[in-house]
């Protein structure tokens, strides 16, 4: 399967201190979304505006993001498939100008967190689509009447405003995706329906990585074969299927008390065990670091008890409970 890289990443900002992403290397694979999932202060966010291309100027930046579809045919550096944009430096002027013109063609697209900070407020939003050369934006398949985009932003929800951000970010045809907390702020059946729309962009053919901090949510939409990257502290430490993942299956015991920490599967509170998180450590401040207490009730029998019946994922089971509901419904 064709991929998106990021390899052997590092992150430091102007004002100095330790890393904020370090050594960090994450696969993306073309036709697929990729939940990045970790607690807060992790570095997910950082890790969406590096790939955006926007960080600090003077951000003290090192790796690559190949660009050329890890095929074995991709040359040289900076030269990918089709003569397109292969290895990225990250930490280069002229790797941020790559960046940036691939946003421009629509290759990369970006929907940020903060949706509200992506539209002037002083435009409404039908000229700020055809400034940005979307003549004919099309709001319905969002769940939005087209009739919003003579609105300014601020008239606008803020779960509003982050589905007409994806509108504008989908606009073209990507080949990488990134969003962080599409869901945010959304109902579940708003929720519900940004997956579905994420999902048919990567089942089209791009990557696309998404932050999430709703794992239930996850379990709902997401398809079984799609994949979850673990960040901690500034690293991704495993990565793994939703489905392995939701099973409490994943190598890391850091991933498997993550999933034991969603509601569905009885909000388990993260541990602090020596050498549970492979040789990473918690940062000062972090505001799970009062959590205590032994993984998963003393063991890791409740997480071995899930993989022992892998015919009744996590992830069937969130399913079946939904269309029990709206049955009922």
């Amino acid at each position: 399967m064709n991929t998106i890289a990021l390899t052997r990443c590092s992150l430091r900002l102007p004002s100095g201190g330790g890393h904020i992403l370090s050594d960090l290397s994450v696969v993306l694979p073309l036709g697929r979304i990729t939940w990045l999932v970790g607690e807060s202060g992790a570095g997910k966010s950082t890790l969406c505006n590096l790939l955006a291309g926007l960080t600090p100027a003077r951000a003290d930046v090192t790796g690559g993001l190949d660009m050329g579809g890890g095929r074995e045919d991709s040359q040289a550096p900076g030269q990918g498939v089709d003569g397109g944009v292969g290895t990225i430096d990250m930490g280069t002027r002229r790797g941020r100008k790559q960046l940036a013109g691939l946003r421009g063609r629509g290759e990369l697209a970006w929907a940020p967190q903060n949706a509200m900070d992506t539209f002037p407020p002083h435009l409404r939003l039908r000229q700020w689509f055809h400034r940005a050369g979307i003549d004919h934006p099309d709001l319905s398949p969002y769940g939005l009447a087209n009739t919003m985009l003579e609105r300014y932003p601020h008239e606008l929800s803020g779960g509003q405003i982050s589905r007409v951000s994806l509108a504008a970010a989908l606009a073209h045809t990507p080949r990488l995706l990134v969003c962080d907390e599409p869901t945010a702020g959304l109902d579940p059946r708003q929720a519900d329906a940004m997956v579905a729309i994420l999902d048919d962009c990567a089942r089209a053919g791009a990557a696309v990585l998404a932050v999430t901090h709703d794992l239930s949510g996850m379990a709902r939409n997401a398809c079984p074969d799609d994949r979850v990257a673990v960040i901690f502290n500034g690293h991704i430490v495993d990565t793994c299927t939703v489905d392995t993942f939701l099973r409490m299956g994943a190598d890391n015991a850091y991933s498997r008390a993550l999933a034991a920490a969603a509601p569905d599967a009885g909000a388990h509170p993260l541990p602090l065990i020596r050498g549970h998180l492979g040789g990473q450590s918690y940062r000062d401040g972090d505001e799970l670091r009062r959590l205590d207490g032994p993984l998963l009730g003393g063991s890791d029998d409740w997480a071995q008890s899930r993989r022992a019946r892998p015919e009744e994922s996590l992830l069937g089971e969130t399913r079946a409970m939904r269309g029990d509901a709206d049955g009922a419904a």
